[in-house]
């Protein structure tokens, strides 16, 4: 099992060194369709014509990727999380390694374990997932996808539970018989 949490903790730091370079992609094509929105207002040709809010809308996402980490850190804070996430490092949760073998009394304790050893995998996973619930989200707004909003919501709100998982697992095995 070593072996398995080696690689994908070595996959979750390689996808968490592409999330700001994503995201920073993210916000210049945002900004550049809410500049080129803007312009087409004007247009006969305009593609906007009965959704006029599409290249503000566009404009604020553009800075909602350009400041990421904040929204995510923001975002964890409201869900009492405590996490601090930054893109600036290889983890972007600020990982630390599990020294301590799978140990305890019972299941509850070997999953928590588990859980423990695959965070870093499950931390950047829920940022990238909630990455791309915003890019989903511009998406949908500009008709590009038939995503719902509702459903865009919940995939954010799922991005950031995952942020940190082990208070997730620990909340989910309060309701495991003992």
């Amino acid at each position: 099992m070593e072996g398995l949490v080696n690689f994908l903790n070595d996959i979750a730091i390689g996808a968490s060194w592409l999330l700001p370079t994503a995201c920073y992609i993210a916000a210049c094509y945002c900004f550049i369709v809410a500049v080129w929105g803007m312009w087409q207002q004007s247009q006969p040709q305009n593609p906007f014509v009965g959704k006029p809010w599409v290249p503000y809308l566009s404009l604020v996402l553009s800075g909602a990727f350009a400041a990421f980490d904040r929204i995510l850190t923001k975002s964890a804070t409201s869900a009492k999380l405590n996490v601090q996430v930054s893109l600036k490092s290889a983890s972007p949760t600020g990982y630390t390694d599990g020294t301590s073998p799978i140990a305890g009394t019972g299941p509850h304790d070997a999953i928590i374990e588990i859980v423990k050893d695959f965070s870093l995998f499950f931390e950047t996973f829920g940022a990238w997932v909630a990455f791309f619930a915003l890019l989903s989200w511009q998406g949908a707004m500009t008709g590009k996808n038939n995503r719902s909003k509702l459903g865009l919501v919940c995939q954010f709100a799922l991005g950031v539970a995952l942020l940190n998982p082990v208070k997730e697992a620990n909340w989910l095995l309060s309701y495991w018989p003992s």
